[in-house]
């Protein structure tokens, strides 16, 4: 089985890691595809609205997944899939997260597997501008059908991890996580726990004061450690990354996730530790205080990158072709 493992890739309803409304897996055994699946999924609940930021991405809609299977019986046909292979995705520690809370939401069990992460791979490998998705297939002249679509996503990082065998010269995961120099993840196993029935949780109508409730919200949420999963040779890595204002993709309990499933230490205000400021935006279109703050410091000889949103997107690797 050490030849044989599985690409898998997953799409979220909303913010919440677990509310997966397709999966998409594509086999691989001794360096060839050998087996596909990939479906729709029915959320688990509560958190099974479809939030407008997601659907923008990927094009799936709550009326998409009526008739779908739960992610009851998907998650069984996962696992019989992969079959206690190892699995490789695109932005890995995302697709394990939506994984594990997706089984947390419905209290399934699940069995441990080993994992791989094509993105931190891909920064070890290639020489590239930026280390999405499209980029890398570009490079090696694979062509994504829909990015954004969980069957195609999967494919793209099956293929990824095919070429960089044949780069290294290796016919297994534990072959090229060593040549690469890249440790291989773990996702622990799930024991399986009752869950009470809980009504559906529907989005907040928008309100005057949504924008508020969001920053109360924001700053009651505690900020996460980086993840010992994350890629070293990645732009974020050990670096403090503070956000100001206002993201379109991600509230910022989320993309302070993000920023620590890539090693980076999501802050809340900009300091003398602050290595990157994002700038979303603002309530009155001007600067906000934690961006002149951060202009200042950088006055006074301290290095702090300003970015965009969009350049955040990018260094994590999950921005579109």
């Amino acid at each position: 089985m050490s030849l044989t493992w599985t690409a898998i890739d997953f799409e979220t309803a909303n913010q919440d890691r677990g509310s997966v409304c397709a999966v998409g897996l594509v086999k691989v055994s001794e360096g060839r595809v050998v087996d596909r699946f990939s479906t729709l999924i029915r959320p688990p609940e509560p958190v099974s609205f479809f939030s407008r930021h997601n659907t923008a991405v990927h094009g799936i809609t709550a009326a998409d997944v009526t008739g779908a299977p739960t992610w009851e019986k998907v998650r069984e046909q996962v696992v019989d899939f992969v079959q206690g292979g190892a699995l490789v995705a695109h932005n890995a520690p995302f697709d394990m997260g939506a994984l594990r809370q997706a089984c947390a939401h419905t209290g399934q069990a699940l069995p441990a597997f080993d994992y791989a992460c094509t993105l931190a791979l891909s920064r070890r490998t290639w020489d590239l501008p930026d280390h999405r998705l499209p980029t890398v297939c570009a490079h090696l002249g694979h062509q994504i059908t829909q990015h954004h679509r969980a069957d195609a996503d999967a494919e793209a990082a099956a293929h990824i991890m095919i070429a960089a065998m044949l780069r290294y010269g290796t016919s297994s995961l534990p072959e090229l996580s060593r040549a690469a120099g890249l440790r291989l993840g773990r996702l622990e196993a799930i024991q399986p726990v009752a869950v009470p029935v809980a009504a559906p949780v529907a989005p907040a109508a928008p309100a005057p004061q949504d924008r508020y409730g969001r920053w109360q919200r924001a700053a009651q949420s505690p900020l996460p450690e980086p993840s010992p999963d994350a890629d070293p040779a990645g732009p974020l890595f050990g670096r403090t990354v503070c956000v100001s204002g206002d993201l379109r993709a991600m509230d910022k309990p989320e993309v302070w996730k993000r920023i620590a499933e890539a090693g980076g230490r999501p802050a809340k205000n900009v300091t003398k530790k602050t290595d990157v400021l994002v700038v979303g935006d603002s309530d009155h279109g001007g600067k906000t205080s934690k961006h002149k703050q951060a202009e200042t410091y950088i006055a006074k000889g301290q290095s702090i990158d300003i970015i965009t949103e969009a350049e955040l997107v990018a260094r994590l690797g999950m921005a579109s072709a």
